[in-house]
Order: C-alpha cells, then structure tokens, then sequence
C-alpha cells in the first residue's frame, strides 16, 4: 500500500473514532430507581428509601425520597438528600402529621435530571386530640358554665365531647359529665344538678378513635344558698293534732341548725305562726302538730334555716276532724215555783255549724233533747232561755244544749226547784231532800218577807233524824235564839247568827254564825238556807247547813221548823253528830217570838221539864 493511501486510511479510522465518540454522548439517560416499601410508620415518622440500578450515564449526584399529602410529590416538596451513586439507600421522615395519608417516592439525579421511583402510600398512626378547658362562670349554687377548645383531633375524628366533673381532683367519663356535639374547635357546656356551697373540679375531653384526651383541670365553689326541701303529707289527723314532717335534700352548703313545721289558718305560712322544731341536720323529719282548732283547714309547710336564712318545702292542706260543741249552761235565774230563767253561751262550733241550741230538762238527772227543751236559734254565743209551765215542789235537771254535725253536747246540769243556783250550789240537792224526807217544809219564790230581826225558838222539839239510835221523836232540846240580818232581796241574801240556851238556867251553852246565807219565799212565807259554823263555849266546832222555814206574823214566826245537817265535824266525833247526819226540828208552841237581844234570857222559859239534850247538834250520850 502506498504510503498516501495509508495516510488516508488511518485519517478515516480517527474521523470515524470521533464521530463514534460524539454518538455516545448524546445518548445518556435518566438514572433508573425504585422506591422503598414504607416502615416504622408512627404518628410523626416513617421509614423508606430507593435503589438506583443505573446511573442512566452519568453520576448520580442526589439522591433520597420526596413525600407529599398530594399525589405524584416532587423534590419541590418535603424531601430527603440521602447522599449520592447507585445502589440502595433508606430514608426516614419525621415531622409528619398524625393520622394522614402520605404519598411518596424515591428520586435520583444526574446530569439529565431528576429520577424518580414509583409512587407508594401510607397512613401516620392517629394520637389523642389536644384540647384546653374553659375557664367556670355564671356560677350559681346548683349550676355553673365551663367548655373547652380542641386545637387537634388527632388525626382521628372527634366523635364526643364536652366536660367532666367531681367533688374530687381527676373526674373522667365515669363521673358527671356533659356531650357537646363533635368535631374540633370551641364548644361550650353547662353543668346542672351541683350542690350548693361545694367545690368542683372540671376537665374538658374530647374522644375520637384513639382514645379519649382530656384538658387541663379547673376548679370553681357553688355558691351557698337557703336548704332545699319538701313537705309530707298530714297524717294522724284528729279534731286538735296532726304529724307532719319534711325532708331535707340539700342543707345549701351550709350546716342546719333549726328545722320544723309550721303552720296557719292562712296560706303560705312561716316561722312567724304556729311551728314545732324538730332538730337539725338534713334528712327526713316528722312532728306533732299541736293546738289546733276542730273542723278546721290548717295550711302546713316544713322549714329549715343555715346562716344564709331560711327555706320552706312545699305547702300542703288538712282539715282537722270537728268535735262536738262546747257550750256551757247559764245558772237560773227569777225561779219560781213553776218557771225560771236560764240559757247557755256556746263557746266553739267544734269546727261544724251549730244548728240548734237551748236548755232542755227533766225530772230526771242528766236531760237530753229527748226531754223537754227550748230551742233557740243556732250558731255560737250567748242565748237566753225561758223556761215555763212547771209543776210546783217537783225538782228538776236543766242543761243547756248545743247540736253540730257530729252531734249534741251539753253544758253542766243545774236544778230546777224553786231555789236559786246559789242555794243549791250552797246546799246540795241530796241534802235538802233528806231534810224534806225528815219532815222539814221547803218553800219557793223570790219575794220572801223581810225577817230581820231576833227570835226565841221555844220549846224547840225533835220533828225527825236520821240519826241511829237517836232521841226519840218529840223530845225536847235546848231553846234557840236566832237573829236574821242585812237582809237583801235583790240578791235573797240574808245573815244569820244564833245561840243555844239553857232554858231552866238561862246559860248560853253554844253559838253559831253564819257565812253564806240566801232566803226565798213569798208573801209571809220563807224559808232560809245557812252554811254556818257552829262552835260550843268549851271550844270545839263544826260546820253545818241549817235551813228555816216559817210564816211571819206581827211579833214572831208562826210555824217555824228549824234543820240542821251536820257537814264536816272537824273530829269532834264525841261531841258533835257525824257528817252527813241531820235532824230537824220545830217550835212546839208553833209562835216564835220576837226578843230585844241575842243572849239575855227571862227565866223560866215556856215550859220546864227534864233537859233531853244540850244542844241540837250534840251526839247522844
């Protein structure tokens, strides 16, 4: 080969060698790379990485993972720089946001660009939300408002929440609570049914799948306020008592030293009508409802009182049973042998409209309406009745009457004799019909003579006794000197005072003096009734009635029968005759005559024989 050719050849050789040269550079690529499966996914981290298998030719000069909560992300985004060549690499990311889907992918570059592996996703673990807790106002004594602010879910939605309270630090779910809704942001919540003058503590929370979170605690005082409490029922209910009670829920915060029942005829009662205390303390109480009226409605409410003052349950109404009325009867007055005066005052209704009043009487003790009887009017107070048409020397019973609903109640029984009530108050009934039965005439009126002045009683003899054993009938006993005084006979008030005389000697032997004295009659005729004591020179005394009877006629008493009955001896059984015995006696001449002075004697008196006895009221020897 020729030396030029040879030139030639080896000339094209270089040519195609820089051409083949040129050719290669113009054919470099991306690099070629994978992304990492996910791990060590948390709340805020996870854990991935690439393998670059070519550089594409040319060096790898980055390389790490991009992410993104948007698909396809970028190394405009979140990124790593894991170094640079090929082969595998991990990658960590942090600062994520919990519970939120990431997408992800590996990069490369080189001189071409940026490589980038497939795209993978996962999903940061949820956590508890965050929240604070609002602060406690409007604050009452059995509410208060409170709330709170969830800041972050979590990455979970926020599927409850609201507070939660206790009387002790640390409240959860298990204790009272509130459900404001869901979701996240500020909720506000009202907490109900405190107790007063207690303290609370407070949280917000908020649940979401994860869990439940909690806000930080907050405290408030209930306000103290009067005791809540309610009323029971009246039971026991009678005609002037009734229990009743209450029940104290909340003392009000504070402590309650006084607690009870009160009540009134008017609604809405207090403490300032009638009330029972029942002690202190909260809880359930009950007591006597006491002094009330028959028939009555009574408004009843329980009370209790702390230093804030008092509360007061709920009212509640009862009606006491009616009673039978109260009526009381009025003495007798203007009596006469066949007629009287009397009536009643009818103090209570016994809580049932009186219907029907006045006096009925009988024969017999103890008159009811199904005797005879006046009627007059109804309703309470004062009346008057007449009484007419009697028959003369019967004894009769009177009371006065009063009839309601429940039925018919009577006043105290008075006699009907022809005497007035203060003699049978002063004389018993049972004495002066022992004295009729032993012979001693009774008479009646209102208009007797007047008799004052001084009597010689002689010979006075035994008429009848009742006395075991006794002198007999007939015998003579020791002349009377008796002196009637300061007669009136407005009132049938009289005085009285006698002497015992030795009619063979002239000798006073006894006195007696009277204390209450009444005298009735008509005309000429009278008859005396005498409490009196009478007492012997030796000193011993008794107390006894005396009743005379007689006729006046110019200068004496015609027809004089004189009674003892002997009341209280005071122990001078020896001397005297026993209690409950009596005697009478009479003027055997049937004329007593009037004398100038008590206790001078013109000797010898009427008739003289053996002396039987000293005295009228002596014991037989």
């Amino acid at each position: 080969m020729k030396k030029s050719q040879l030139t030639r050849l080896l000339l094209l050789i270089g040519a195609v060698s820089v051409f083949l040269y040129s050719c290669k550079k113009i054919i470099l690529l991306l690099a070629s790379i994978s992304t990492a499966t996910i791990t060590n996914i948390s709340s805020t981290g996870a854990t991935s990485g690439g393998n670059i298998t070519s550089d594409g030719g040319a060096a790898i000069t980055s390389r790490g993972i991009c992410w993104s909560t948007d698909q396809n992300p970028s190394v405009a985004n979140s990124k790593t720089n894991d170094g640079a060549g090929v082969g595998t690499f991990s990658s960590t990311m942090g600062s994520l946001s919990p519970g939120t889907t990431y997408y992800v992918k590996a990069y490369a570059v080189n001189s071409v660009g940026t490589a980038y592996g497939t795209q993978v996703s996962f999903t940061t673990s949820a956590i508890l939300s965050t929240l604070t807790t609002a602060a406690a106002t409007s604050i009452t004594s059995t509410s208060a408002t409170s709330g709170g602010v969830i800041t972050n879910d979590g990455g979970a939605a926020i599927t409850a929440r609201g507070v939660v309270w206790s009387h002790n630090p640390g409240p959860t779910l298990s204790d009272s609570k509130t459900t404001n809704g869901s979701g996240t942001g500020t909720f506000t919540s009202s907490l109900t049914g405190l107790t007063p003058g207690n303290t609370y503590y407070v949280k917000a929370y908020a649940t979401n799948s994860v869990g439940t979170a909690y806000g930080n605690q907050i405290t408030f005082t209930t306000t103290t306020t009067v005791p809540v409490l309610t009323t029971t029922d009246a039971t026991s209910i009678t005609t002037n008592t009734a229990s009743c009670g209450g029940n104290i829920s909340s003392d009000g915060g504070e402590v309650v030293y006084t607690r009870g029942v009160c009540w009134s005829t008017s609604q809405n009662p207090t403490t300032a009508n009638s009330k029972v205390a029942i002690g202190g303390g909260t809880g359930s109480f009950n007591g006597s409802l006491t002094g009330l009226s028959p028939g009555t409605v009574y408004y009843a409410r329980a009370y209790a009182t702390n230093s804030i003052g008092t509360g007061y349950g709920n009212q509640i109404s009862f009606s006491t049973l009616a009673t039978l009325p109260v009526v009381t009867t009025t003495s007798l007055s203007n009596v006469t042998s066949t007629s009287f005066v009397s009536g009643g005052n009818v103090t209570t209704d016994g809580g049932s409209d009186v219907r029907a009043r006045g006096v009925c009487w009988s024969t017999s003790t103890n008159p009811t309406v199904d005797n005879s009887k006046t009627t007059n009017g109804t309703g309470t107070g004062a009346f008057t009745s007449y009484v007419t048409g009697l028959t003369a020397g019967v004894t009769y019973y009177v009371r006065a009457y009063a009839t309601n609903g429940v039925g018919t109640a009577y006043g105290a029984e008075f006699r009907a004799n022809g005497l007035t009530h203060e003699i049978n108050e002063l004389v018993p009934e049972s004495i002066i019909e022992e004295l009729k039965r032993l012979g001693m005439p009774i008479n009646t009126g209102n208009s007797p003579p007047i008799v004052n002045n001084i009597y010689n009683v002689s010979p006075l003899r035994l008429k009848g006794t009742n006395i075991p054993g006794d002198w007999a009938l007939e015998s003579r006993f020791n002349d009377v000197r008796i002196r009637f005084h300061s007669q009136n006979n407005t009132n049938l008030t009289i005085g009285y005072e006698d002497v015992s005389i030795n009619y063979t000697t002239g000798a006073e032997t006894g006195s007696s003096s009277g204390t209450a004295g009444y005298i009735v009659g008509s005309g000429n005729v009278f008859t005396a009734f005498l409490k009196v004591v009478s007492t012997r020179l030796s000193g011993e005394y008794a107390d006894l009635v005396y009743v005379i009877s007689g006729t006046l006629a110019g200068n004496g008493i015609n027809n004089l029968n004189y009674s003892i009955f002997m009341l209280n001896n005071h122990g001078y059984s020896t001397v005297f005759i026993d209690n409950g015995q009596g005697r009478v006696f009479y003027d055997s001449d049937y004329f007593s005559e009037i004398r100038a002075t008590l206790r001078s004697a013109s000797l010898p008196t009427k008739s003289s024989s053996a002396i039987s006895a000293p005295d009228v009221s002596e014991r037989k020897k």
